[in-house]
This record gives structure tokens, sequence and C-alpha cells, in this order.
């Protein structure tokens, strides 16, 4: 009597549909077609909500749109949180691609949803929400604007908007009115965070037009406290101010350093990694000297810091110092800060918490050239749903693709399908996030 070979069912699309390449827009479809697999409409829509935006940057903007719609027709018009997020889409997409006439038909189709807002505190929603869009946008008249934070939203992006346009236009004198506008509207903001942040923009757009005047001009236009929260290294570094960068980096730091002797509040790890990037300004800079005597001067004071969760935040800061050590002393140097990552990583008893640890630690490893260290360190993590998450981001940054499809096609689900295909995409060329 022979034996029936048992049938191998056949698996589903989801798990097995994966790009053999590092194709970024291959990866952005992909993802799309997990988020089509997901039963829940809701789920499904807004999980498809990044991968169609970055498709449409990527220049595929009919494709994008297309899929916009394709999610419009499944989700219900009564499920108006996700029905309204979805058409915002869709108008964002067509505003940045210039047609504005398929933009007012994606409003139209959020503002449609109002009716379906019976309860009392949801009146309004719809409608708000497409008011919100076009001051964000710069496409309300200040006039018409409800309250003063749509008022100023409505002047500010206005000009935004009008000084964009001249200077695609190439009509510089345009741009420059446009650019005093938005300095104007800023300095008349209430609230201090708006004033910091506009302010913000406005140099950052007359560091885009080179008008080092300007520049100049504003910076002597803000008292010294304006300064201390306006005039950060990053905002000098992107208007192209060597020197001012890399005086003001080394006053961050120091400042930083002074926080961290004092800080009750365990979360360390925000000022240490402003200590990272200005440690990065500095050797982009080429005060590498400078940077150095920081480093030191931090590694020094770290045992002093009031650390008062060991784990997932003690491996946070050796990560963030040893990224800071690779690019000043080399990856050699930064060696045993990743082993005191790793090791606090693990030692986290949290599992969400480690899991980050983790992912921080092994991405150390990697950025340090150990690449394959790494995912042979991966393919021993325990949790099934972490070891594909692991192993698909460092498998794609080796451009090992037969090995990654051979791993993601375990995934459990199509919501995870689609959570490790975004992930992946920040090891592509292309898809790496920026300091911007």
């Amino acid at each position: 009597m022979t034996k029936q070979r048992k049938k191998k069912s056949p698996q589903e699309p989801w798990r097995t549909q994966w790009p053999r390449n590092g194709d970024l827009k291959a990866w952005f479809r992909a993802m799309i077609r997990k988020c089509d697999a997901i039963p829940d409409d809701e789920t499904a829509a807004g999980k498809a909500h990044l991968p169609i935006q970055s498709l449409a940057e990527e220049g595929c903007v009919a494709e994008a749109l297309r899929h916009v719609n394709r999610f419009l027709r499944r989700v219900p018009r009564e499920d108006v949180l996700t029905t309204v997020r979805t058409a915002k889409l869709g108008a964002k997409i067509s505003l940045d691609a210039g047609d504005v006439s398929r933009m007012e038909k994606y409003l139209a189709m959020m503002s449609a949803t109002e009716r379906f807002n019976t309860r009392k505190c949801d009146k309004g929603f719809s409608l708000n929400c497409v008011r919100k869009f076009r001051a964000e946008n710069g496409l309300l008249n200040p006039a018409e604007a409800r309250n003063e934070e749509e008022r100023f939203d409505a002047q500010f992006e206005g000009a935004a908007r009008r000084c964009d346009q001249a200077i695609a236009a190439g009509d510089r004198e345009a741009a420059k009115a446009a650019v005093a506008e938005m300095e104007k509207t800023a300095r008349g903001a209430k609230e201090e965070w708006r004033r910091r942040l506009s302010l913000q923009r406005a140099i950052q757009y007359h560091a885009k037009l080179k008008d080092a005047k300007a520049v100049k001009a504003s910076v002597r236009g803000l008292n010294e406290r304006e300064q201390r929260e306006i005039l950060t290294a990053e905002l000098f570094n992107d208007v192209g101010m060597k020197e001012e960068t890399i005086a003001r980096a080394q006053k961050e730091i120091s400042r930083d350093l002074e926080r961290l002797r004092t800080m009750t509040d365990p979360n360390i790890h925000f000022p240490v990694m402003a200590i990272g990037r200005a440690l990065e300004l500095l050797v982009m800079h080429g005060a590498k000297k400078e940077a150095r005597r920081w480093l030191q001067r931090t590694l020094n004071d770290m045992p002093t810091w009031p650390v008062i969760e060991h784990g997932w935040l003690t491996s946070a800061v050796y990560h963030d110092l040893g990224e800071a050590v690779a690019k000043i002393e080399g990856p050699a140097a930064a060696k045993e800060l990743l082993r005191q990552a790793m090791t606090e990583a693990k030692a986290e008893k949290r599992s969400g918490w480690r899991k980050g640890a983790v992912d921080a630690a092994l991405d150390l490893k990697a950025n340090l050239g150990e690449l394959d260290g790494a995912i042979a360190e991966a393919r021993r993590l325990r949790s099934p749903t972490q070891r594909r998450m692991e192993l698909g981001k460092l498998l794609a940054r080796a451009k090992r693709w037969s090995e990654l499809r051979e791993v993601l096609s375990e995934v459990a689900s199509p919501e995870e399908a689609a959570d490790v295909a975004w992930w992946i995409k920040f090891e592509l060329p292309g898809g790496e996030v920026s300091n911007k």
C-alpha cells in the first residue's frame, strides 16, 4: 500500500508576492497589495496611506490616485474618519501635482460625509477638515478664517505658497516679497512655539533664495532668548552658515550636557540624540578636533548621569554615542559601546521596549560594518515576528533578496506583511530617513 502524499495548500499572495530587488516603487506597490488583503476596511486604508503617498512622491501620481480611489470605493461613506483621511490624501497628491480641479473633487467627497456626523460632538467635523486643509495649504482667504489659529495658517501658508510659485516661475522679487510677508506674519504669532517654528521656516526660505542679506537681517532682529530658541545649529546648517553652525553646535552640546547632569526625567536619550546630531554637524563642517573634544567630555560625564532605568534607555544612549564615536574615531572604536548597547537591550524586561532596544543595537552593529554578524544575531531572536522584521531589514540592506523572500513568506498576516514592507523601505536606495 503506497502512502498518499499530502497536497500542499497554496499560500496566500500576501505571503509570497514580494519584490525580487531593491526597487523602491516595487516595494511601495507590494505594500499596497498587502494592504488590499487586510479584511478590515479602516485598517487597510490607514496602512495604505504612506505607500500611496510615497508612490506619488516618486512621480507615479496617476497610479497613486487610482489606489486612493480604490480604497475610497472600498470604505463605506458612513465611516467618516477613514473616508475623510483617504480623500484628504487624494486632495494633497492632486494639489502637489498642480491639479486644483481634481483636488476640489476630493474636498467635495470630504464635505459630503458631513451628513453622517449625527452625534452633536461630531457636527462640523468634515467641513472643518476641509477648511483646515485649505488653510494649511495656503488656499484659504484669511478674511474667511473662523478663529485666530486658522487666520494665522491662512496668512502664513498663503505667503509660503506664493513664494513657492514665484520660485518655480523664476520671479525672484515676488518670492522675496512673499518671504517678507511670511516673516512679518510669523513675528505676530501669539504662541511662542508657533512664532519660533514659523520664523525658522521664513529664515530657511531666505536661504533657499540665497538671500544672505535677508538671513542676517532676520538674525539681527531677534533678541538673545529668541536667538537661543530659533537659531539652532540645524538651521544654520540649512542656510549654509558654516562658522555659525560650528559655534551653535558646541553651545548646544554644552547645554545638553548641563541638562544631563541634573536631569530626573528618565528620557535622557533625547538630549543624547541631540548631542549625537550636533557632533555629526561638527564633523560635517570639518571641526573634527572640536567634535573629538566634546565626545570625550560626553563619555567622561556619562557615568555620572542619573539614569533611572537600565534596559532600552541605556541601550539607546550607547547606540547614539556609538554612532558618534564611529563617525569621529572610526568603527573599531565604537565596538565597546556596541557591546554595552546589546547587553542593556537584552536585559530589558518589558517585551515591547526590549524589541526597540534590540532593533537599535542590531542597526548599530550593521552600521559599524558587522552586517553579517547582525543577521546571524537576528536569526537567534525568540519572537518570530521580531525575527522576521529584523531579518527583513538587514537582508534588504545586504541585498540578499532570495533569503529575504524566504523569510517574508512566513509572515502571519497581511497586516504584518504591510508593516515589514514599510520598514524594509528605509533600507533601500532612496528610502532612507532624511535628516531634514
